[in-house]
């Protein structure tokens, strides 16, 4: 899955109030790493429910606007959002609060 289409799934919800989960938990943290081959990608991190102190769940608006500020800024931002790969996203949904 790319950023795009997490983008795509969320349809005509506002970003801001639309919130990725993955297997029917809401992701409340995210980084970009390299894979093996030197890529960028965005990793999606699940809450452990079980755990407190955990911030606020993110939406996919805050997930676009980091790899925006992220990412070099050589690289056009629709290439980007178009070709990012969003990695442990495995049941992804998307929940509006």
């Amino acid at each position: 899955m790319t950023l795009q289409e997490l983008i795509t799934l969320a349809g005509d919800r506002d970003l801001s109030k639309s919130y990725p989960k993955a297997d029917g938990t809401y992701i409340w943290d995210y980084k970009l790493q390299l894979n093996n081959e030197g890529n960028q990608e965005l990793v999606l991190i699940p809450s452990e429910s079980s755990k407190a102190g955990f911030k606020d769940k993110v939406s996919v608006q805050e997930l676009l606007d980091y790899v925006l500020e992220e990412i070099d800024p050589v690289v056009s931002g629709d290439e980007i959002i178009s070709q990012l790969p969003i990695v442990d996203v495995e049941g992804i949904t998307i929940a509006r609060i």
